[in-house]
């Protein structure tokens, strides 16, 4: 097995409310408490509102990724602030329907909205 890569957590304010946080890398043991920093200093001032993990680039999650996860939406829900996790790939999709964290994670964010077809 190869060693995870690297995570980076590149946060970005999107407006006074909402906080962008682009993952890039694997969410593991290595590195997942560096994501839960970042979370930390976002919300630090107290006006977050939104925070959107984009998962995009998110290659490998394990255990203590999922976990770390977890405490991001415990550390958002404390706050008063809606986790979204934005452009997860399928890797990531899987694990948290085969561990039902998928809903728990996901819940406080809108729904995308979907097409309607009047045929």
């Amino acid at each position: 097995m190869s060693s995870p890569r690297p995570l980076t957590s590149t946060p970005a304010t999107v407006d006074p409310h909402t906080v962008r946080v682009v993952l890039s890398g694997d969410l593991s043991y290595d590195n997942g408490d560096d994501l839960v920093r970042v979370v930390d200093t976002a919300f630090a001032g107290g006006e977050v509102r939104h925070l959107h993990l984009d998962c995009a680039d998110v290659g490998f999650c394990d255990s203590y990724g999922l976990a770390t996860l977890l405490s991001v939406q415990r550390r958002a829900a404390a706050a008063g602030v809606v986790l979204s996790l934005d452009n997860r790939p399928a890797t990531l999709e899987r694990l948290l329907r085969r561990t039902n964290t998928l809903h728990h994670l996901t819940r406080g964010a809108r729904p995308e909205r979907k097409e309607r077809s009047d045929h």
